[in-house]
């Protein structure tokens, strides 16, 4: 697969996961999405635990292909590739849910992992400076981390004890945002770059 295909798992993957939160929430049968939480859907013992479990194992396969295409994407454009070795934590982060389903006593052993995510849109901001084309990328960056900031919310009680499900979307929906501009924008910059090299031979 070239560059472009690859990076271009970086939007399937949040089509995966969000599909797989409502489909497994039918499953799962008197599921709310604002006051549960996502593990609860690949709680052990529920109807939507293997499918869950599967599609949730499938979205971090899918993640090694983006983080080899954002490498690669990163090479070719000449961009610091410090920002891309925060992304394995989502890799570890979803297969260790897959394989440690909500139940078992090292389920919420990788949670911290996922701070690393946030890490890599500040590393984003700061690094990838100097061209025009990457102001966008910037600030769709910033837009990602202050969304998923907003899992910080668990600390107001009366929005915990009322919407623990949706606060903790918050911050699914803050790396979706960042995986899909990620993937699109680069997409776009690689396509621009081919064609004037193209224009010069």
């Amino acid at each position: 697969m070239n560059t472009k295909t690859l990076l271009s798992t970086g939007i399937l993957i949040p089509v995966v996961f969000w599909l797989s939160t409502i489909i497994c929430g039918f499953i799962h049968g008197g599921y709310n999405h604002l006051t549960g939480t996502i593990s609860e859907l690949g709680a052990i013992g529920t109807r939507s635990e293997p499918l869950m479990a599967t599609l949730t194992m499938f979205g971090a396969v899918l993640s090694i292909f983006f983080i080899i295409g954002l490498y690669g994407a990163c090479k070719q454009l000449g961009l610091s590739t410090i920002p891309v070795y925060t992304l394995p934590a989502f890799t570890i982060m979803m297969g260790w849910a897959a394989m440690f389903h909500s139940g078992n006593r090292f389920h919420a052993t990788a949670g911290p992992v996922f701070l690393l995510l946030y890490l890599g849109t500040l590393l984003v901001i700061i690094l990838w400076r100097g061209k025009q084309e990457l102001v966008s990328v910037r600030l769709l960056s910033l837009v990602s981390l202050v969304i998923m900031l907003l899992i910080f919310l668990r600390f107001v009680p009366s929005v915990q004890n009322n919407y623990p499900g949706l606060i903790q979307r918050f911050a699914h929906l803050g790396w979706s945002v960042w995986f899909v501009f990620l993937s699109t924008s680069l997409i776009k910059l690689i396509s621009v770059q081919e064609q004037k090299q193209q224009q010069l031979t």
